[in-house]
């Protein structure tokens, strides 16, 4: 995620003025030699030695990891909280029993989180990184709201036109979109600006005379 390159008298000398300077812990970095260096002979001809060094994803797991749990003992609640990543996507989840005072009406508290998340980890990476925050399962729980939502937009989309749907977070647009790829005479996009973005779902042109086509192609093999 982020690489550096170190030069010292030895390569020990390296890895330790690197670990004062990030805080890393072992197994949190990788270490490719270029040169090892020498002390020459008396002093002459002596030769730092160089390296490159890359902090990998276990750092900024145990560093996104501290950062929450320092939010949640702020609001005084017992929590577990367990992040994974892939690539340069990372993925928190957060279990509590009042996981509701984290997760705030609407998802607004989450989304809040989120946000902060994505600004901290950003600032000590070399790399565009993303924190998705889960708490209690509230993502899976979002969708099947969403899901039921879409529907009955469609419904009305299929009689009127065009909805457009209340503003929502960024993982929030994305399920809507997914969700309304699978009916053939809808399609999705977004509008606004944050926070106040929203998706518009409207019924594809041609719509109506598709429908017709395969009305009459039914009632064709019918008779």
């Amino acid at each position: 995620m982020k690489r550096l390159n170190y030069i010292g008298k030895t390569v020990d000398d390296i890895l330790e003025q690197f670990k004062i300077d990030y805080d890393v812990l072992e197994g949190e970095y990788e270490v490719n030699v270029i040169d090892k260096g020498t002390h020459g002979i008396f002093g002459l001809f002596a030769r730092d030695a160089v390296a490159e060094i890359t902090i990998t994803n276990k750092y900024y797991e145990r560093k996104l990891k501290d950062f929450l749990e320092n939010i949640f003992k702020y609001f005084g609640i017992d929590y577990f909280i367990e992040v994974t990543s892939r690539g340069k996507t990372f993925l928190a989840s957060c279990h509590s029993e009042e996981i509701g005072k984290i997760i705030g009406k609407h998802g607004k508290g989450l989304g809040a989180l989120q946000h902060l998340a994505n600004i901290f980890l950003n600032r000590i990476t070399d790399t565009k990184v993303t924190v998705i925050i889960d708490a209690g399962n509230y993502r899976e729980k979002r969708r099947e709201q969403l899901e039921q939502i879409v529907e009955h937009a469609i419904e009305k989309v299929r009689k009127i036109g065009k909805v457009k749907l209340d503003p929502m977070f960024a993982f929030e647009r994305k399920i809507v979109h997914e969700i309304a790829k699978k009916y053939s005479d809808i399609h999705t996009y977004s509008e606004g600006l944050e926070p106040y973005r929203y998706v518009v779902i409207e019924k594809r042109k041609g719509a109506h005379r598709n429908e017709d086509r395969k009305h009459q192609r039914n009632a064709t093999t019918r008779n």
